[in-house]
């Protein structure tokens, strides 16, 4: 009779794990398994002074967890010669990876023996086989939290530079408990892996001219600081100071992704205008800078055909309007009508998927001077205010086709300068929003069939286009950087193209910590 209670889809001889669970104690729990993973087992003898009161030597189920919490499933196995062929056959199973041997030192010589001859079994099979509580060497991949130590000699010496929002809870929504954006540390071990130096680099604008100081001794800077980060809570100039001091560190032949000046024209949602023309892009985009261009812009898309209104600031669907004519049909050409302010629209805002219902004339005034009583009541979060500023300070707005199969998910490329590391698919869990936590995930590998199509007209057509369209040519494309594509119907019947939404170069998260 076998034990299939533990790791899903296996069965395990009850006679090898008999006693797993005696007590409920945290001493003894061990954490829940994976469905259908890879299997480490952890090898160990029944009886003995050197178990503890649920028959296991205290490092047995701690070890096991161990490897659970690095991402593959364990068991403890007690071996005695009464259960041989049974343990041979279950840690040669095709999904063991190896085994860790606690084994102790009450085995008896000749089970020692019967041990040795199924452990040289494992290595001949392929397996690996760990002494003590070495579960690296039973095949555990090695994860870090902590920067690991720095090559003896190198040729480049880099740095990952953070930044600490002043006042907020760990230095900012996307830090982790210590500090840290939780990529920042296995982007610097990455390159520590791959025989370079890196240190992690926090900015203080208080201290600027240290900053400078310091970093001038390294040949290159990855800025790990999300948009808008170096002006909450700083007053003003700080961005400013920052960006002219990566500046003159590109001056000096020094490499700083990404640069100031491809943040600006690749990260700015007007490079949507910039690639219009290419494939992947929509011919009726257009930006819009100032208040009188918005109102006679947005008055004539609008009466066209839904649109998509996206502000320049913000990561995470802020401040991004899907909107619809409400009791008015739409014209038959554009430029056939020109909406009046008291047209009414329903739009939804794509941070949170809430809607809202407003007059033309309220929704341009909200969207230059924010939620004032001509604005009417307002149910969104943020200010609005989207020209702000003027085009030098951010302040724009990207007016868009609304592409209806937005519904179907985007599809992200995940990029590292111009090579393909991962395709994700995002659908909306909910409404037609897939930011944040309101999307499910899949992940792809570069060659995925499903979208190959896509792949091969993004790299092989646009990528070559994309720098001359975004006046970026004298620059490197980003060391991380994300294109995210709509679904849309092709020429052909029951065909589908894809349009880009927006780039992301600024501070690209990493999917599944490919790092």
């Amino acid at each position: 009779m076998g034990r299939t209670d533990i790791i899903p889809g296996t069965d395990i001889p009850e006679g090898l794990v008999g006693t797993l669970y005696p007590a409920d104690s945290p001493a003894n729990k061990l954490s829940k398994q994976l469905a259908e993973g890879k299997i480490i087992y952890v090898i160990e003898v029944r009886g003995g002074d050197d178990k503890n009161e649920f028959g296991h030597r205290p490092e047995v189920i701690p070890t096991a967890n161990k490897i659970i919490e690095a991402g593959m499933n364990a068991v403890p196995l007690f071996y005695s010669w009464g259960n041989d062929e049974s343990f041979r056959t279950t840690v040669l199973d095709p999904k063991v990876v190896g085994v860790v041997c606690i084994t102790g030192a009450v085995l008896p010589s000749f089970s020692k023996d019967q041990l040795d001859k199924v452990i040289d079994d494992l290595k001949s099979a392929g397996k690996l086989v760990a002494e003590g509580t070495d579960i690296y060497s039973a095949g555990v991949p090695k994860r870090f939290n902590t920067l690991m130590e720095q090559p003896g000699t190198y040729k480049y010496k880099c740095a990952v530079i953070q930044f600490k929002v002043p006042g907020a809870p760990n230095g900012g929504s996307d830090k982790g408990a210590d500090g840290n954006r939780v990529d920042s540390i296995p982007i610097a071990n990455g390159i520590i892996k791959a025989g370079g130096a890196c240190d992690l680099l926090l900015y203080d604008y208080q201290k600027h001219d240290e900053f400078v100081a310091t970093v001038q001794d390294y040949d290159a800077l990855l800025v790990r600081i999300n948009p808008g980060q170096l002006s909450q809570g700083t007053g003003e100039g700080v961005q400013e100071r920052f960006d002219n001091t990566m500046n003159d560190l590109l001056a000096k032949g020094k490499l700083v992704w990404s640069s100031p000046s491809v943040q600006t024209q690749m990260g700015a949602k007007d490079a949507l205008v910039k690639i219009k023309d290419m494939s992947c892009g929509l011919p009726d985009t257009f930006a819009y800078y100032e208040a009188e261009e918005l109102e006679e812009g947005f008055k004539k898309s609008m009466a066209f055909q839904p649109r998509v209104i996206k502000q320049n600031r913000g990561s995470a669907g802020e401040g991004i309007w899907l909107c619809w004519l409400e009791g008015k049909d739409y014209c038959a050409n554009f430029g056939d009508a020109v909406l009046a302010d008291d047209d009414k629209l329903k739009v939804m805002e794509m941070n949170d998927n809430h809607v809202e219902y407003h007059t033309v004339g309220e929704f341009i005034e909200f969207c230059v001077n924010g939620p004032t009583a001509k604005a009417g009541a307002w149910k969104s979060t943020f200010p609005g205010k989207y020209l702000e500023g003027g085009k030098e300070a951010g302040g724009q707005l990207v007016d868009q086709r609304l592409l209806p199969r937005i519904s179907e998910g985007e599809v992200r490329m995940l990029m590292v300068g111009d090579v393909l590391q991962m395709i994700i698919h995002k659908k909306p869990e909910s409404g037609l929003s897939a930011v944040g936590g309101m999307s499910a995930y899949t992940y792809y590998r570069p060659g995925a069939p499903e979208y190959a199509e896509l792949e091969k007209k993004f790299l092989g057509q646009d990528l070559p286009q994309l720098k001359k369209s975004l006046d970026i040519e004298g620059e490197p494309l980003p060391l991380l950087w994300t294109s995210d594509f709509i679904p849309a119907d092709g020429a052909e019947p029951g065909s589908t193209e894809y349009v880009v939404g927006e780039f992301n170069c600024s501070c690209v998260g990493i999917s599944k910590f490919q790092a």
